[in-house]
């Protein structure tokens, strides 16, 4: 072989050093575990002590967003609230009348001035009472399904006490530990496959971001993607094999 053909193939070797890097890479993590997780999910608790009235969702069921998850009863929440409205009622109308007699100069500002303040504390008594007991219903805060249901109906809890798990079971991610030294391959876009054993299907996916450190311990990084094919069967908790694909 002449210097020219030397030169030649040396520079075509040269030229596919980073094709062969990319297909090591890729081969190296053919036997990549993942796993499908909920990008929303929430441990719904109590806020208040009561007694649950309203529980009707069960595991597996779908609810929307703003729909009541948890009811209690709370007879002495709406009586404050009635009487502190009432009480509001009454100072209005006082301040009310004492502006009347301020303009006929027949009260003192001082008076007027006080009967304000009663009113705005009055204001402040129902929108603090108004707060309790919106405590007593949770609403859903986004649209999903009920995971598990940890309490139950006519049960008395406290404060913290565990209610139920929710998750939006249609904004899933796949989540994988990937060897920190393919870090230059993670790179957000790379397409790749997943087979999910519970299925048995392959689907389309695409790195969406890669974790902020590296375990020093196992020298692995967390990385995120989401499927690409629109499928209902998926659910949480699923896993399978990843494999990555030569497209970008």
């Amino acid at each position: 072989m002449n210097c020219r053909s030397l030169l030649v193939a040396l520079s075509l070797t040269l030229w596919q050093l980073p094709v062969l890097a990319e297909a090591q890479f890729i081969t190296e993590n053919l036997h990549l575990r993942a796993q499908l997780k909920a990008r929303q999910s929430t441990l719904v608790s109590s806020e208040i002590s009561a007694r649950i009235s309203q529980l009707k969702l069960h595991d597996g069921e779908h609810f929307s967003a703003g729909q009541i998850l948890v009811g209690f009863h709370c007879n002495l929440e709406e009586a404050q609230l009635s009487k502190s409205q009432a009480t509001l009622g009454k100072k209005l109308k006082v301040y009310e009348v004492n502006q009347q007699l301020e303009d006929r100069r027949s009260i003192g500002a001082l008076e007027l001035a006080i009967s304000k303040a009663e009113a705005e504390e009055a204001k402040a008594d129902v929108r603090i009472t108004q707060a309790m007991l919106d405590r007593c219903v949770i609403h859903a805060p986004f649209s999903g399904k009920v995971s598990e249901v940890i309490a139950r109906l006519y049960q008395s809890v406290r404060p913290g006490d565990p209610l139920l798990e929710i998750l939006d079971d249609k904004d899933l991610e796949v989540e994988f530990m990937s060897p920190s030294r393919s870090m230059p391959h993670l790179t957000v876009g790379k397409h790749f496959k997943i087979t999910l054993d519970e299925v048995a299907k392959t689907y389309a996916a695409e790195i969406t971001r890669v974790g902020g450190k590296v375990d020093p311990v196992s020298q692995t990084i967390k990385v995120y993607g989401r499927i690409i094919d629109k499928a209902d069967e998926l659910l949480p908790g699923m896993s399978g094999a990843i494999e990555f694909t030569s497209s970008p």
